[in-house]
């Protein structure tokens, strides 16, 4: 009785609270295209493509000419001859200042394709960071579905038990009669009674869960975090499409950019080992220098000195050749690594796409079986309402009979809803969302 009287109380509080404000009505489409143009993840990883794409363009500045200009200027205080260490000192006539210039230029002419390799290895590494956001825009659109028809399911749990409240207190109202003239018991009042806070309860619930659901969208989408969104979506969203396995298999494999990425790693180790190789070769360079100096040489050439000079030079890093053998085989090592993980990606990809699938058409089918459910729950919903109004039936009939219905109408909203979720997520699984 406490636990009764309990629920009734607080049946006044859900009330006051499961109403929403600053509802926001979006079509799927609108939430996609919001995630899409304010997502701050997707803005990271298009500003990770950004940087990629200037480190190529740094990589490439390695081709052309380096020019230099050096300057200096020095002032000769008290200049001396000593004879011994130190012994005796003679102060001589010189300049009171030193001064000279010069302008170098450096190209390199062969550096062993080092360059050309660290230019590729700066474009592959772009590549990858495009695949990145692609990969990103596909795992927000999936969360944005999912959050988005989570929120539907919401909604229409709210409407049906809504429905259930309404009839119940029609209920409650002739109850308190049939008591008042003892055609039924307290009991049967207080059952009724419990249910309807029982609904309430559930109301107030989804009312929050709707608040919540609606903060993880809009930060998704980026708009306004107390903005309560409500769905636009028409019964036509609905799939019904037949899938065969294998072609959802060849898709996934075309179109998902982990594997597309995977692959662009292999060549990435690839390159790495190509710029190690690099290291065995030498590298030549071509440079030109004009340089001015004053004064010359004292005292024989006291006046200006200019001159320029024009040829190559050869490095070659022998002493490194040892190094580089071990760094080879890391290398090697590396891409065996890359094209295992390659490997590993298709398994998880196949792994996800048969799990998925299953699911879409598990959905497909359950459908049918939860429709059938609510006709049949229907179907005794009036049996035992005509019983119950003629006395042929008690109230806790009545009771499990409205439960059974309500619950066999929330499934077909859920499964009907987690088909459209199953379908999005196999598209994803197939790249193509």
């Amino acid at each position: 009785m406490l636990l009764i009287v309990a629920l009734i109380g607080m049946e006044k509080g859900y009330g006051q609270n499961d109403s929403l404000t600053n509802v926001r009505s979006i079509t799927l489409e609108e939430a996609l295209k919001l995630g899409i143009e304010n997502n701050r993840q997707i803005k990271i990883a298009n500003t990770d493509v950004a940087i990629a794409n200037e480190n190529v363009s740094q990589s490439k500045m390695a081709k052309l000419p380096v020019i230099g200009l050096n300057m200096n200027y020095n002032y000769i205080g008290n200049p001396k001859v000593y004879e011994g260490f130190y012994e005796k000192s003679i102060t001589v006539d010189y300049f009171d200042y030193q001064a000279s210039a010069n302008i170098l230029a450096s190209m390199p002419v062969y550096t062993g394709n080092l360059i050309n390799n660290r230019i590729s290895k700066q474009e592959l590494i772009s590549q990858l960071q495009e695949a990145a956001v692609k990969m990103t825009e596909a795992e927000i659109k999936l969360a944005i579905v999912q959050q988005y028809f989570t929120l539907e399911k919401l909604y229409r749990q709210i409407e049906v038990t809504k429905q259930n409240i309404i009839n119940t207190n029609l209920r409650i109202k002739q109850l308190k009669s049939r008591v008042a003239n003892g055609q039924n018991l307290k009991s049967d009042l207080l059952r009724t009674e419990l249910q309807q806070s029982r609904f309430e309860v559930s109301v107030f619930e989804d009312t929050n869960n709707i608040k919540l659901v609606s903060n993880y969208l809009d930060i998704l989408i980026g708009i306004p975090t107390d903005t309560i969104l409500k769905p636009e979506m028409a019964e036509t969203m609905i799939p019904m499409e037949e899938r065969d396995i294998k072609q959802c298999l060849a898709e996934a494999y075309e179109n998902r950019y982990e594997i597309k990425q995977s692959e662009l790693n292999v060549k990435v180790s690839e390159s790495n080992l190509s710029i190690t190789r690099s290291g065995f070769l030498p590298n030549v360079y071509a440079g030109a220098m004009l340089n001015t100096q004053y004064p010359a040489q004292w005292p024989d050439y006291p006046n200006l000195l200019s001159f320029w000079t024009a040829g190559l030079t050869l490095n070659w890093d022998i002493s490194s050749f040892y190094n580089l053998k071990h760094q080879v085989s890391g290398d090697k090592l590396d891409i065996d690594r890359s094209k295992t993980i390659l490997d590993v990606t298709k398994d998880q990809i196949d792994k996800e796409v048969k799990t998925v699938f299953v699911k879409y058409v598990e959905s497909q089918k359950n459908i049918s079986t939860y429709k059938k459910d609510v006709e049949l729950s229907e179907s005794n919903y009036r049996i035992v309402k005509s019983r119950y109004d003629n006395d042929f039936a008690l109230i806790s009939d009545m009771v499990d009979a409205e439960l059974q219905l309500n619950g066999a109408k929330i499934s077909l909203i859920n499964a009907n809803l987690d088909l459209i979720i199953q379908y999005y997520t196999l598209q994803y699984a197939m790249g193509k969302l």
